[in-house]
């Protein structure tokens, strides 16, 4: 196998979708367990992440050659994990694949408090070991990272496996956001975090706008975070600082409950704010010998009257010419509609 060698490589060599990339129609890889030979380098500070290697080549990211077996049960999950959902489907699949073939790639973990360890990369080669009962997984044991160096290497792990949603790289960024690089260090900017990360400064404050949508909003992405991508959502706040939260629920609920495309909620709440911003036309009542029998309203060039108290267009036309001829006053177009 291949070792992937890359200590100063940025995390922009991960294959993720970036501002202007796009799906070219293949599968995403799950996991590096169905071909681990071919993944793309991925490097994080200070060292590379869950690299393959073959017996006796030193591995990048613990300095060393030894894969140990640890107990599953001793492994606690990552609290940096980026990734909100998790496939059932594709967890049985990595697990049956593990089943007949082995474990391929070893995961990272760190020491913890109490001879425990805390995961670093593989949390579905790990779930995939604990659907099949087994006692111990292998894995390479980080002996020094510091809690942002982990939640980089969390959302490198997830990001080189299979692509996450926006606002699953959006919890990430703001993760690291609120993370000093060391105790006592400042914490970074979205500017030097794009830096520090490789990623675009655009793609970061993209995936940060979810955290300007109503909270209802946020709740429902927390629970389906696929639900809208970066560039919807940045319609979406803008929606609701125009003061439509309203507006922007609802068509959220449509895809998540109504099952309408993102692409067609969107273009509904569009239009639903054009309408909620047209300007009210006021109606005015219309009396004939002091009887009301229909409401006027002004609408551009046109005059529409709508029928009221039962009376039908051709009644109302009607009364309006007997009117207007008992006081001499013709008139020479008139636009009625019944109201029923």
């Amino acid at each position: 196998m291949k070792q992937r060698l890359a200590p100063r490589m940025p995390l922009a060599s991960l294959k993720s979708f970036d501002d202007e990339e796009a799906p070219d129609g293949t599968p995403a890889r799950d996991d590096a367990q169905a071909n681990p030979a071919a993944l793309e380098p991925v490097a994080v500070a200070p060292a590379v992440i869950d690299t393959p290697v073959a017996a006796g080549v030193p591995n990048a990211l613990t300095g060393t050659s030894s894969i140990v077996d640890i107990a599953v049960s001793d492994i606690d999950p990552s609290p940096y994990q980026p990734r909100i959902m998790f496939s059932p489907e594709a967890i049985d699949a990595l697990a049956a694949s593990i089943e007949s073939e082995g474990q391929l790639v070893p995961i990272s973990v760190r020491p913890a408090e109490g001879g425990r360890y805390q995961l670093i990369a593989g949390e579905r080669r790990l779930r995939a070991h604990e659907i099949l009962g087994k006692e111990t997984i292998k894995a390479y044991v980080v002996d020094t990272r510091s809690d942002f160096d982990a939640a980089v290497a969390a959302l490198a792990d997830n990001e080189a496996r299979t692509d996450l949603s926006d606002y699953e790289r959006g919890k990430a960024f703001q993760r690291l956001l609120s993370m000093p690089l060391a105790p006592g260090e400042p914490r970074l900017t979205q500017v030097s975090l794009a830096k520090k990360i490789a990623k675009s400064e655009a793609t970061i404050s993209r995936c940060m706008t979810f955290f300007n949508l109503p909270a209802e909003a946020i709740a429902l992405l927390d629970k389906d975070p696929a639900l809208i991508g970066g560039k919807n959502a940045m319609i979406l706040v803008g929606l609701t600082k125009k003061g439509h939260a309203d507006i922007v629920l609802r068509a959220l609920k449509r895809i998540k409950e109504d099952g309408v495309s993102e692409q067609g909620a969107i273009n509904w709440a569009l239009a639903e704010v054009t309408r909620a911003n047209r300007p009210r036309i006021e109606a005015y009542p219309l009396s004939i010998k002091g009887l009301h029998v229909g409401d006027i309203k002004v609408d551009g060039t046109k005059v529409v009257i709508t029928c009221v108290n039962g009376f039908t267009p051709d009644e109302l036309i009607q009364r309006i010419r007997g009117a207007n001829l008992d006081q001499d006053m013709p008139i020479t177009e008139a636009s009625a509609t019944d109201n029923d």
